[in-house]
C-alpha cells in the first residue's frame, strides 16, 4: 500500500484537493479534523492541556478556549511545542490506526492530509509528498476571502509555517492551485489515476 502525504499552506488549496481526492475513491485521513477531537472535554489530551496551562484556557461551556491558547502558544515556542507534543502524539496513534484498517481493507493507496506533515517530520514515514502550491500573494487573498481574516494576520501565519520553496525541495509532486480550479483538477485526476493503477 503506498502512503501519499498531503501538504501546503494556509489558502493553498489543499483541502479542496483532499475533497477531490476523496471523490476519486480515496481513503483520506485529515489530521487536522483528528487534531481538534485530540482535546475535546473529557480526553485526556483536554486534561493535560489543561493541567498545563491552566484554567485560563477554559471557556464558560468548559470547551478549550482555542483563542486565549493561540495566544499563549503563538508568543512562547516552547509552549508551541508542549501543545504540538500532546496533540501530534494522539494524531499519529490515530494515523496508524486508519494505515491498519485501509490495509486491512486492500487498499492500493491512502492520503495522509498533514498540513504540517514536513515541519513535524511526518514526511519521513509516508512513501510521497504531494505539496498544493501556489504564489504567496494568492495564498494571501484566498485566505483572507475564505476566513475575513486580514492580511497581516495572513501574512502571520505564513511566516510561522516553513516556506513554499523549503517545502518543495521535499515534495515528490507539485500540484499547482495557481490557475483554474478545472486546471488543478486534471492534476490530481492523473496524479490519483497514476498510484492507483
Amino acid at each position: 500500500m503506498k502512503i501519499i502525504g498531503l501538504t501546503g499552506g494556509i489558502g493553498s488549496g489543499k483541502t479542496s484537493v483532499a475533497s477531490k481526492l476523496r471523490a476519486l475513491g480515496a481513503r483520506v485521513f485529515d489530521a487536522d479534523e483528528v487534531a481538534k477531537n485530540a482535546v475535546l472535554p473529557g480526553t485526556e489530551g483536554f486534561r493535560k492541556v489543561v493541567e498545563i496551562f491552566g484554567t485560563q484556557i477554559v471557556d464558560a461551556e468548559g470547551k478549550l478556549d482555542r483563542t486565549v491558547l493561540a495566544e499563549i502558544v503563538f508568543n512562547d515556542k516552547e509552549s508551541l511545542k508542549t501543545l504540538e507534543e500532546i496533540i501530534h502524539g494522539y494524531v499519529w496513534q490515530e494515523t496508524d490506526k486508519f494505515l491498519i484498517e485501509c490495509r486491512q481493507a486492500g487498499e492500493r493507496a491512502v492520503i495522509l492530509d498533514v498540513p504540517l506533515l514536513i515541519e513535524c517530520g511526518w514526511h519521513k514515514k509516508v512513501d510521497e509528498v504531494w505539496l498544493v502550491a501556489l504564489p504567496v500573494e494568492k495564498q494571501i487573498m484566498r485566505t483572507m476571502e475564505r476566513s475575513g481574516m486580514t492580511a497581516e494576520a495572513v501574512q502571520a501565519r505564513i511566516a510561522a509555517q516553513m516556506s513554499l520553496d523549503e517545502k518543495k525541495k521535499y515534495a515528490t509532486l507539485i500540484i499547482d492551485n495557481s490557475g483554474t480550479w478545472e486546471e488543478t483538477e486534471k492534476q490530481v485526476i492523473a496524479a490519483w489515476e497514476k498510484v492507483v493503477k
